[in-house]
């Protein structure tokens, strides 16, 4: 397995179909990058909402909205068991939603006042303790799936100077910050409407740093020109395979990032042509005897490779599931294409067919957008299930073509 699928879960050329035909812009680099991000230890007030225990509620809302104040008044009014009335009464007393006054009555508290307005039970944790996220140059939080550690991986220094120094993958680069962590960005983060999105719960008050260590993600960035024939910087991470709006936002704003990529833009190609990329894809082609051919570098500095249909297929120079993708070399690539439709054509069936065997149970509306997808990277137009579904029984590709007819 290579460095980069040990770092990243999915392949380069993922991430560049994506860029291409998604945001329908022109890759032109791709880097493998650890980029710096502020691991921060936070002591805070928290609250936290969870959906109510039944019998919690209504005990509440009795005392609210009724008037109950006795654990006999609750028993009596809801036909519950006294014991059970007084077993949820020490615990909504325990996390703080009900005090009793002198004279003995039942009362609910500012908290408890709260979850039954919002119907929602709260509690608070004082001095609790969390670890968030924020990217290292403009101290931005990172979004709830970069704390799922069964997909996201952060590098401490030691481990990013490994990755850096490994010789059996590509060139990876890292990114330092002269910025330290800003502390206001803990305030912020408690006042921010989108709780959910950032992995945070119903409240957060006093919030202090503890502890801020610089760690590192791996991310694929790829340059790519817009229809505008600006350049952008996307950014993909281990969280998923498309474009991470944010941290692309601030990589596009980071000039020791952008800077950084576009300069290695110009050293790599300071003539416009980038020889040794060429060299590289005439070995690439030599080793599958297809040395005649020669790739074209478009307006906005895409390379090209077109092949016979005779190439692509089993036991050819080129698997057909390479149709219409992208060949990586280091940080350059090539796009592999074929003139001949009847041959695109058996490509979008190949990459249907490995797409659904791959999954037991496939919803209708994500084939329907990847057939979308796969036939805008092979200019083949709209294509609908029931001409797959013709195609695919024509072809002898009867698992496919049960699948399709159980699609509809």
């Amino acid at each position: 397995m290579s460095t980069t699928m040990r770092l990243m879960s999915y392949p380069e050329e993922r991430v560049l179909e994506h860029a291409a035909y998604v945001l329908e812009a022109v890759p032109t680099r791709i880097y493998l990058v650890l980029l710096p991000v502020w691991c921060v230890e936070v002591q805070a007030e928290v609250t936290a909402g969870e959906p109510y225990e039944l019998i919690d509620r209504f005990l509440e809302r009795g005392i609210a909205e009724a008037g109950l104040d006795t654990a006999d008044d609750l028993a009596s009014f809801f036909a519950l068991e006294p014991p059970l009335v007084a077993q949820a009464l020490r615990f909504l007393t325990a996390i703080g939603h009900i005090k009793w006054s002198r004279s003995g009555r039942l009362q609910l508290t500012e908290l408890g006042q709260r979850s039954v307005r919002d119907n929602r039970r709260y509690t608070v944790t004082r001095k609790d303790r969390r670890r968030l996220y924020f990217d290292a140059f403009a101290c931005r939080p990172l979004t709830r799936p970069y704390y799922d550690e069964r997909k996201v991986t952060f590098l401490s220094w030691g481990a990013a100077q490994e990755v850096l120094n490994r010789r059996d993958g590509p060139r990876t680069h890292i990114f330092s910050t002269t910025h330290g962590f800003r502390r206001e960005a803990l305030a912020e983060l408690a006042d921010h409407p989108e709780r959910d999105r950032y992995n945070l719960p119903e409240r957060i008050d006093r919030p202090e740093s503890l502890n801020e260590e610089l760690a590192f993600l791996p991310t694929y960035v790829v340059r790519a020109v817009g229809s505008d024939g600006r350049a952008r910087h996307l950014v993909y991470t281990q969280a998923a395979d498309e474009a991470d709006v944010e941290l692309t936002a601030v990589c596009q704003s980071t000039p020791e990032i952008t800077s950084a990529l576009e300069a290695e833009e110009v050293d790599a190609a300071p003539d416009g042509q980038d020889r040794d990329f060429q060299d590289r894809v005439a070995r690439w082609l030599s080793t599958r005897n297809l040395g005649q051919h020669q790739p074209v570098r478009g307006r906005n500095g895409g390379w090209r490779v077109t092949l016979p249909g005779g190439s692509f297929g089993a036991n050819r120079a080129v698997p057909l599931t390479k149709l219409g993708s992208f060949v990586v070399l280091g940080t350059s690539f090539f796009h592999l294409w074929c003139s001949d439709e009847r041959v695109r054509r058996k490509a979008l069936l190949e990459r249907l067919d490995a797409y659904l065997g791959a999954r037991g149970a496939a919803d209708r509306n994500i084939v329907i957008a990847r057939i979308d997808l796969i036939s805008r990277q092979l200019d083949l137009g709209a294509v609908s299930l029931q001409d797959l579904w013709r195609a695919a029984a024509s072809a002898g590709r009867q698992g496919l073509a049960d699948q399709l007819a159980r699609l509809g």
